[in-house]
């Protein structure tokens, strides 16, 4: 017969405490997943003293201009928490990037689909989803981007057009067929027909500066009072 002292024993707790918890401790572990990594931001520069050639300005001023407008869209993308990648064959622009402790990608050349592809190839390799994001944004806050990553590293395809049908963000999972150029943001809606899609449309997402004009309106809205000194 047992008796209540020997239940009462350190065997018989030890094989209580076995039984009864372990299980449970499995059950919390299932409910706690790993995080979901962020995606890379990848943001492709040409030189800043070759970047907005259609803009009316003095060259050496376009080209402050450039890096100022960078360094916004950059500051935005890691005041967001993402981890950010440029890509560039210029070595201005490669230590420019590497003051501001972010990983350089050389450009292979070839244009805009190949400079985003390398970038994809880098997301890729480390295991990440990536999301692009170009470098003529001037009003771009880190506010623009709240929901776009975790929405990529869910699993969706997210798409920022520009007012003028372009594609100024573009973030995915893996491989996706690259369509730059005029009315890109058509072509890379289609390339995602496939996937869970997301349309952006924000404005800092959406205004960029190639023109005079663009400059002027730019400087007219929330956020961009700073660009008043580029139009004089």
């Amino acid at each position: 017969m047992v008796s209540a002292d020997s239940l009462a024993g350190p065997s018989v707790a030890m094989i209580f405490v076995f039984r009864f918890t372990r299980p449970h401790y499995r059950r919390l572990r299932r409910s706690y997943p790993p995080p979901v990594p962020l995606p890379l931001a990848i943001l492709p520069l040409k030189p800043f003293h070759r970047a907005k050639e259609r803009l009316d300005i003095r060259p050496e001023i376009r080209a402050v201009l450039a890096r100022e407008i960078a360094t916004v869209v950059a500051s935005a993308c890691t005041g967001a928490g993402l981890q950010l990648a440029v890509v560039t064959g210029d070595d201005g622009v490669a230590a420019w990037a590497t003051q501001r402790g972010v990983q350089v990608i050389v450009d292979p050349g070839g244009g805009l689909d190949a400079a985003v592809g390398a970038g994809v190839g880098a997301a890729g390799a480390a295991g990440l989803p990536w999301l692009v994001v170009h470098g003529d944004l001037p009003l771009l806050r880190e506010e623009d981007l709240a929901g776009i990553p975790e929405a990529v590293a869910a699993g969706v395809t997210v798409l920022a057009p520009s007012c003028d049908g372009g594609t100024k963000l573009l973030g995915s999972t893996g491989p996706l067929a690259l369509h730059y150029g005029p009315g890109s943001f058509v072509r890379h809606l289609a390339a995602a027909a496939d996937r869970p899609r997301l349309v952006v449309v924000r404005t800092g997402t959406a205004v960029e500066v190639d023109t005079f004009a663009d400059l002027h309106a730019a400087a007219r809205l929330p956020g961009g009072a700073w660009l008043d000194r580029f139009l004089s």
